[in-house]
């Protein structure tokens, strides 16, 4: 029997949903049992993007409540495997701004679980006018390493201007550079000759690589 939208969903012994507005408003009941609201949250996850379902992830959970986060990990589980879109990215740029540590979190351990294909939205990241958007970005490319990390460094750091946003490319650099790279670091003291802050990050840096 299908659900009726009149019907009070608690009392709801079906599992069967006619479409997604009404999955979603079983869904977003909190008065509704977890396992009805898991069953409308997976029923969600097959007839929606994941534009769609990030959409609702930040708007439902805006705050770390302990209870909301078996939602939260199903709805992130269900997106490997699935094509991406520039919108996808989009909206998970906004996941990785809510205030909500949990959901941004889950957030950043998807994009470090997703390997090569998150590559181009962490560019698209490191271009915008946030500085802090942008050290965001290093750190996730410095931190998982991808193959291409080392490349996007270097040339991020021969176009970054703000201090802070370079010390941050410089500190990873040093973590996982070679002696390449030192050339590009002794270029940027010259650079910057007079920011005695940066000159030491720079010899720091250096040091790690020669070991």
């Amino acid at each position: 029997m299908a659900l009726k939208k009149k019907q009070t969903t608690q009392q709801i012994e079906s599992k069967i949903f006619e479409d997604y507005i009404q999955a979603q408003i079983v869904f977003k009941d909190i008065n509704n049992s977890e396992d009805l609201r898991v069953d409308a949250l997976e029923f969600l996850i097959s007839e929606q993007s994941i534009n769609h379902m990030l959409k609702l992830t930040n708007m439902l959970f805006g705050e770390n409540k302990i209870e909301d986060h078996i939602y939260i990990d199903i709805i992130f589980n269900s997106f490997h495997g699935k094509n991406k879109t520039d919108k996808d990215y989009d909206e998970l740029l906004k996941t990785l701004q809510s205030t909500n540590v949990y959901l941004r979190n889950m957030a950043i351990k998807y994009l470090q679980e997703s390997n090569e294909e998150a590559i181009f939205f962490i560019e698209k990241l490191l271009k915008n006018d946030d500085k802090d958007i942008r050290i965001f970005a290093l750190n996730i490319l410095g931190d998982v390493k991808y193959d291409k990390s080392i490349d996007i460094l270097r040339y991020f750091l021969v176009l970054e201007k703000d201090i802070n946003v370079i010390m941050t490319a410089v500190d990873y650099i040093g973590e996982i550079g070679s002696i390449d790279d030192i050339a590009l670091l002794e270029s940027l003291k010259l650079e910057h000759k007079d920011n005695q802050y940066l000159i030491f990050g720079v010899d720091l840096a250096i040091d790690k690589i020669k070991g």
